[in-house]
């Protein structure tokens, strides 16, 4: 009874600190139920003491007294098998009687329990003659039902009068819960303790089973304490996750030694409306202790989790910072309240070359001072207090502006400086931070963005804009001085070509060498411009019509000497140029701009090099402009359609083919011929638009008349090409990609001879246009002819006939014309037909308009011609309608025809 007393006085101890917190009404309850306790403890002592000395004989516990006795009561052999027990033991431990039921207390027994009540056992047993009673030992115990949750009890031992070592010795055993003992052993306040923590913590016991756990650590698992505790791990977690954490507590409990270990979880979520959500990791500290009795035996591990997640958050946090100070370009100042340098990043040493620990008493406002002009200086400003502490005192603790940073060795840095002044939440100062910007890349980057402004990047000739100003400046001076001065626009020609057959780089090399050559025969009062692409201006001082005629010829000899560039050897760059004279051709910047331009098309157009402005240059330039924006509209809404020209073989004068010709039928117009647009589509660089529409409607109608048998393998379909069209670098693909469209290839195989023939005029071969070249090469490995078209006309040679994959020379119209009346004509056909034999090609007349120059054509060996004689070119319909019989609608479409080939 004095030991219950003592440790209820205990608990009273213990409450009365927790109640410092607590409020009057809980505080009043805990004392009436401490008050309760100890009636209720004093009570159950007293039936005890009165049951225990009873003679021997009469110490049974079918007494009456033992079976109505509150405290469970347990009769034990020394094996802890059980021979007797009271009503409410039986409550504890489950129908534990005698029996087969006998071993029940050692099942929920752990081995250290079991080990320490033997012990206890041996220890309270007293011989007879060595005492008048029987002795009693007490220990600690966790026991309960055996599928059920446990209860810690003071076991108190009394060893009935016998000798150990018989068979009948048996011991009493006697059970005092722990709440009615100590505070440590109340549930109440150990449950209340443990709940008060939001980390995740419990108790198990040397076998891995929950002794006590709180929500937190049961809620991960979708459990609530009542339902683990008791249990083994593996009742309620992965069995994987279970050996793991059984094989950690092992360690602790061997080593005797706290373990503390980081781990990561994922941790279930809720969403708004409470369901389930995607589970978040967390990273855990958890910590594992043993836990002793009073004889230094592990009894069990005490575990908690704290998360730190976001401790380790801060962590990164704090260490991004530091990163940050030390690794910002921006020179970075710390200071005390009093403006006393304490740190400095990298930055600023590299800078200032001043290093804080040679100089420990380093102020800042020593270290920056403000440039003039700057915003702090105003009226009013002490004298004697420093420049920084008042502008910060003025500026409510911020201030920024331009300061010279001076460093080491007298060196001295213009730096954009922003200061702030750090306080606390109660607004104590803390000290400052100041970062300095080094402003001199921005003062070099705002020298290259008023050279930029003015001076073309690639080339380094002045720019539109400061040509402008110089074209303002000139008239000025022209006016005043009653003088003259011209305008030249250059533009190169073919540069398109050698863009999109060599690339942008090598491009931007010719423009580069062109701006080089420019800039080198200017003389003195000349100025030479790029406006953009391969436009070019150049300002001619002082000069009429007739000098600047003479000084752009000049000019353009210079740019015409041969050059080599990566893909162009020997490459002579020519340009049109177009000449408007101050006063003459126009008194404004505009004016002169825009008539210079358009004298420059005009000399174009013509194949010119130099043309002056005319008047009537405008007028057509108004009617190219007109045409150059319908042509933009006719390729989006579709207004072109090919007519188709038969080709016959002129020894039985049956078609073997045809040629389509583009027609444009435009809106108010009519149909507009290929002569009226094509030059301006040039022009306008739509050629390569033009050019691959043409070539897929083309294989379209080929494939369509293939695959409905009207035409066989030696049909051949002829179109129109330019040079600078085929030498791009995807025309291969856009004619695969038609083939496969119309069926006949797949995408990766070889497609079988399709009949199709590429006519180029002479001139375009004529001109060297960088990958023309491999690019008819190209075509012919995919079984493409081609046909030079206009032979005769333009720049004859022997040498691209024999390096090009030609097929067929077809003769100029102009030839065949009177060629039977003209004997020129007469002899160049001939020549031409005896040319195409010698080099195996097929000779075509082209314009055959009457019988006797059929005949003169045959009696000279030609193999096909063309012409209105035979008939002049027909829309498809009626084309089919002439040479294939059939009328219109009976020519299956191209799906029909290909689902019928399927």
């Amino acid at each position: 009874m004095a030991e219950i007393e003592a440790r209820l006085c205990a608990l009273e101890t213990a409450l009365a600190q927790q109640m410092a917190t607590t409020p009057a009404a809980a505080q009043a309850e805990l004392r009436a139920a401490l008050d309760r306790l100890r009636v209720s403890c004093a009570e159950q002592a007293a039936a005890l003491d009165l049951a225990l000395h009873h003679a021997p004989e009469q110490m049974h516990l079918p007494g009456e007294l033992l079976r109505r006795l509150p405290l469970p009561v347990l009769q034990l052999t020394h094996a802890l098998r059980v021979v007797d027990a009271n009503p409410a033991a039986r409550a504890v431990l489950g129908d534990g009687g005698t029996g087969e039921r006998s071993g029940v207390l050692r099942a929920v027994l752990s081995r250290s329990q079991a080990r320490a009540l033997t012990q206890a056992l041996d220890a309270a047993f007293v011989q007879p003659a060595a005492a008048t009673s029987a002795a009693a030992v007490a220990l600690r115990l966790r026991i309960g039902r055996v599928d059920g949750p446990r209860q810690s009890f003071h076991a108190h031992v009394v060893a009935a009068p016998g000798k150990p070592e018989t068979e009948r010795a048996t011991w009493w055993v006697v059970l005092f819960p722990l709440e009615a003992g100590t505070s440590a052993g109340n549930p109440e306040l150990l449950r209340l303790l443990i709940e008060s923590t939001i980390d995740p913590v419990a108790l198990t016991d040397t076998d891995g089973r929950v002794v006590i756990a709180n929500k937190a650590f049961a809620q991960p698992f979708g459990r609530i304490p009542a339902e683990i505790e008791g249990r083994r791990r593996s009742q309620f977690m992965d069995e994987k996750l279970s050996r793991h954490l059984n094989g950690l507590e092992a360690g602790v409990i061997a080593r005797r030694m706290a373990q503390i270990v980081e781990e990561t979880v994922l941790r279930p979520t809720r969403t708004r409306d409470g369901q389930p959500g995607t589970p978040r990791p967390a990273h855990l500290l958890t910590e594992r202790r043993p836990v002793f009795d009073d004889d230094g035996a592990v009894i069990g591990v005490f575990t908690r989790a704290r998360d730190v997640t976001e401790e380790l958050r801060t962590r990164e946090v704090e260490r991004l910072a530091d990163r940050v100070f030390e690794q910002s370009s921006d020179a970075i100042v710390i200071t005390d309240p009093g403006l006393r340098v304490m740190r400095v990043n990298p930055a600023f040493e590299r800078m200032s070359g001043i290093a804080l620990g040679a100089n420990p008493e380093v102020l800042l406002d020593a270290l920056v001072m403000p440039r003039t002009g700057t915003r702090w200086v105003s009226a009013g400003m002490s004298d004697t207090d420093s420049w920084l502490r008042q502008a910060l005192s003025r500026a409510e603790g911020s201030w920024q502006g331009e300061v010279t940073l001076h460093g080491q060795d007298g060196r001295q840095l213009t730096c954009w400086a922003r200061i702030t002044r750090l306080t606390d939440a109660a607004g104590t100062n803390l000290g400052h931070v100041a970062m300095l910007a080094d402003l001199t890349l921005l003062r070099q980057t705002q020298a290259d963005n008023q050279r930029m402004a003015q001076f073309d990047q690639l080339t380094g000739l002045a720019n539109r804009r400061l040509l402008a100003e110089r074209i303002d400046d000139w008239i000025g001076f022209a006016s005043r001085a009653g003088q003259s001065f011209a305008l030249m626009y250059l533009d190169l020609n073919k540069f398109k070509s050698v863009n999109d057959s060599l690339g942008h780089e090598t491009g931007d090399l010719l423009l580069t060498v062109i701006a080089d050559r420019l800039r080198a025969a200017l003389t003195e009062g000349e100025l030479a411009a790029r406006i953009g692409g391969d436009e070019f201006v150049v300002l001619i001082g002082n000069a009429d019509e007739a000098a600047a005629q003479r000084r752009a010829a000049e000019l353009l000899d210079h740019l015409a000497r041969p050059l080599d560039l990566p893909g162009l050897h020997n490459y002579r760059p020519s340009a049109a140029a177009g000449i408007a004279c101050y006063g003459r051709h126009g008194d404004s910047r505009d004016a002169l701009l825009r008539n210079s331009d358009l004298a420059m098309y005009a000399a174009k157009s013509d194949r010119r090099a130099v043309m002056v402005y005319e008047p009537s240059m405008g007028a057509e330039a108004l009617r190219e402009l007109e045409t150059r924006v319908a042509l933009v509209s006719a390729l989006e809404n579709d207004e072109f359609e090919l007519h188709f020209q038969p080709i016959f073989a002129l020894d039985d004068k049956r078609p073997r083919g045809c040629e389509a010709l583009v027609r444009w039928n435009r809106p108010g117009h009519g149909l507009v011929m290929p002569g009226a647009f094509l030059p301006v589509a040039a022009k306008a660089g739509l050629m390569p638009a033009i050019d691959r529409m043409v070539l897929r409607r083309a294989v379209a109608v080929q494939a369509r008349w293939r695959w409905a048998g009207l035409v066989h393998a030696d049909w051949t379909l002829s179109i129109n090409q330019t040079a600078s069209s085929l030498a791009a670098q995807d025309w291969a693909e856009v004619l695969d990609a038609a083939l496969v469209r119309v069926g006949w290839k797949t995408s990766d195989d070889v497609a079988p001879p399709f009949g199709l023939q590429i006519e180029l005029t002479e001139d375009q071969l004529a001109v060297d246009i960088p990958g023309a070249m491999e690019a008819l090469q190209r075509l012919r490995k995919m079984g493409i002819a081609l046909a030079i078209d206009d032979f005769g006309t333009g720049y004859s040679s022997l040498t691209y006939l024999r390096r090009m994959p030609v097929t067929t020379l077809k003769i100029d119209a102009s030839f065949v014309r009177g060629i039977e009346a003209d004997g020129d004509a007469r002899q160049i056909v001939e020549a031409i037909i005896g040319l195409a034999k010698k080099f195996g090609f097929v000779a075509l007349a082209e314009g055959i308009e009457s019988e006797a120059a059929l005949q003169t054509l045959i009696e000279l060996g030609c193999d096909y011609g063309q012409g209105y004689l035979f008939e002049r070119p027909l829309p498809q319909s009626a084309f089919e309608a002439r040479f294939f019989g059939c009328d219109p609608g009976e020519v299956p479409n191209l799906e029909a025809a290909l689902q019928a080939r399927a």
